[in-house]
């Protein structure tokens, strides 16, 4: 992969890693989530109202999709040292990773389903919205540290 283009984007986010190295990351990982949240939503979305899919279920291959858009993305763009870390080994702990945090997110839309009475539409992409916000930080942290570190290649 080649490095991101020197445009004016790529100087203000070099900038702002400059001084906020670990905040910067952050709001790029949220970024990337924001569009593989995206991603998700338009797998889970006909699964569960036209293939009439239980969204626990439904989550199972929006998650699959998601999680590939964003190790790409994050790779790309969020991880600086990224790119000298071997692929096979950082996509297979970033899945790993990621798979916790489905769990995490899955667990989370089970509670609200069955104690909080979100199991209809349209509370049931509430619930999912819920569950993915939970595992971010999760996601953040293994991302960093065991997918992308240095020390992970």
């Amino acid at each position: 992969m080649t490095d991101p283009p020197n445009g004016l984007g790529a100087t203000a986010i070099d900038g702002l890693r400059r001084r906020w190295p670990r905040s910067t990351e952050l709001a790029l990982f949220c970024l990337v989530g924001a569009s593989g949240v995206a991603v998700d939503f338009a797998v889970l979305y006909p699964l569960v109202a036209f293939a009439h899919t239980d969204a626990r279920l439904a989550a199972v291959p929006a998650f699959a999709v998601a999680v590939t858009w964003n190790y790409l993305l994050n790779r790309r763009f969020t991880f600086a040292g990224a790119r000298q870390v071997a692929v096979g080994r950082s996509y297979t702990v970033f899945v790993a990773v990621c798979t916790a945090g489905v769990g995490i997110r899955i667990g989370t839309m089970h509670l609200l389903m069955e104690y909080a009475g979100w199991d209809q539409k349209p509370l049931v992409w509430l619930a999912s919205l819920a569950g993915i916000g939970t595992a971010t930080l999760s996601n953040f942290l293994g991302s960093r540290y065991l997918a992308f570190g240095r020390r992970a290649g």
